[in-house]
């Protein structure tokens, strides 16, 4: 995994060039990979179209249409993954390039809509360095492949809550009422919406739940 890991962030060095460090707002953090259907990037009051092998900057918005995908490798060759009429903000992204084996930092803020995570070298070198916030909760991560976004799996018709799936690895979803620890593949937790209750005890999820989480990023 250790080597695999390396071999990614090789690949994405040659993908973005040689540079050494991404820090300051506005920085290139990412390009997108992938993309079917429209998604933009809002950086102040401009907005602009992205397509694949467009660059993601630190402290822009990114949004996905709806019925979208849209998938950004980071410098640290993390990935992230978007639905449609998804909204998240890069916030940033610290890593040296020329020393990746060094403490970084990593951290961006989901504001709507599904999304699937996949940490790279910042996560691997310090976990805690990898922050990740939702509406209704912030997630901690440990070598790390995860899920989370609204469902309707488990719910009456018409209505969400917010689910979280680990994929591998190990988070800690931190709710305002309360913590749980995922550390099983297709181990799941849900929180309301509004996120005022405690994430629920962690449970493998039903097929229909896993399934409605893959489908809702998953590409054609």
């Amino acid at each position: 995994m250790k080597y695999l890991l390396k071999s990614l962030i090789v690949l994405v060095v040659i993908m973005f060039g040689n540079t050494t460090s991404f820090a300051q707002d506005q920085a290139v953090i990412g390009k997108v990979t992938r993309l079917q259907g429209s998604a933009s990037e809002l950086r102040g009051t401009a907005a602009q179209s992205l397509e694949a092998g467009s660059l993601i900057h630190a402290g822009a918005v990114v949004e996905t249409g709806a019925e979208s995908r849209l998938e950004v490798v980071f410098i640290d060759a993390s990935q992230l993954t978007m639905g449609g009429d998804a909204r998240i903000q890069m916030d940033e992204l610290v890593y040296s390039t020329s020393n990746p084996d060094a403490s970084g930092l990593q951290a961006f803020e989901v504001l709507a809509g599904t999304f699937r995570f996949l940490s790279g070298a910042v996560g691997r070198n310090d976990p805690q360095s990898v922050r990740i916030s939702t509406p209704v909760a912030t997630i901690g991560i440990r070598g790390t492949d995860l899920f989370g976004g609204p469902l309707e799996a488990g719910m009456p018709p018409g209505q969400l809550h917010y689910g979280f799936m680990l994929i591998s690895g190990a988070i800690d979803v931190r709710g305002r009422q309360g913590t749980v620890t995922l550390d099983e593949p297709n181990e799941g937790t849900f929180l309301p919406m509004s996120g005022e209750a405690a994430p629920t005890e962690p449970t493998i999820w039903s097929q229909n739940a896993i399934d409605e989480a893959y489908a809702s990023v998953a590409f054609e």
